[in-house]
């Protein structure tokens, strides 16, 4: 019986929503990093020299939301926190509709 559980615990998660998955850990590395770190990057912009992101701006301000510092976040970029709002709502949503559809037959 106990390798029955296993199995349906393994199909479970193998169906598990794999966007939510990485949106989840995405933020997690953002609220785990450090701004002042200054390191490879495989952004093209950050390569050519440019001092100017859009995308790693966005990156940043994610982290400095985390680290708790608003205004900074607000600087860095302004759609730092609507970022954090959305992409936690999207793993919120896949969460529930997995859980609806998937659920109820374990």
């Amino acid at each position: 019986m106990i390798r029955t559980a296993g199995i349906y615990v393994g199909k479970a998660i193998r169906r598990f929503p794999l966007e939510a998955i990485c949106w989840f850990i995405a933020l997690l590395v953002l609220a785990l990093s450090e701004t002042d770190n200054h390191h490879f990057s495989l952004c093209p912009l950050q390569n050519a020299g440019l001092t100017f992101c859009p995308g790693c701006g966005l990156g940043r301000s994610v982290t400095l939301l985390f680290q708790g510092d608003l205004i900074a976040s607000l600087k860095m970029h302004p759609l730092g926190i609507f970022a954090v709002i959305v992409l936690s709502f999207r793993i919120v949503d896949l969460t529930k509709q997995y859980l609806q559809h998937y659920g109820k037959s374990y």
